[in-house]
């Protein structure tokens, strides 16, 4: 391994485990996000409203100008009127939030815990007598 001033290099002088290749295309001139934060979600995040090429919108949308969030919003409005359920089910937790579940005892009574403790038996009665409960 050599030592230099871009972190630790192979024997071909590359990162650990990638190619020049693909240390090239990781900065990339015009690119908004620093050399150093590789998240997926912060690059698309600055993309969302990048105007999305012509070529990857339905037929119906080329022409409007779309940004990739607008296509987005769009591709998922169509899945969902195609009766997509698990695209749909994340859409209304979107928007509606998620259905929380209550937790309580019968007839909608506190929910009673009882706890015993019997410190002189030993682990593999407590099992036991777990098991046949």
């Amino acid at each position: 391994m050599v030592n230099s001033s871009e972190g630790q290099l192979n024997k071909a002088g590359n990162k650990r485990g990638m190619s020049l290749a693909s240390r090239k295309n990781l900065v990339v001139n015009g690119n908004n996000h620093s050399a150093k934060d590789y998240s997926i979600t912060r690059i698309l995040k600055e993309m969302a409203d990048d105007p999305a090429p012509e070529r990857w919108l339905e037929v119906e949308d080329k022409g409007k100008g779309l940004t990739y969030r607008q296509a987005a919003a769009r591709r998922i409005w169509i899945d969902v009127i195609r009766g997509n359920a698990k695209i749909t089910g994340e859409l209304l937790d979107r928007l509606e939030g998620k259905v929380t579940q209550p937790i309580g005892g019968a007839n909608g009574q506190p929910l009673e815990l009882l706890v015993r403790w019997d410190g002189n038996r030993n682990e593999s009665s407590n099992t036991s007598e777990a098991a046949s409960s």
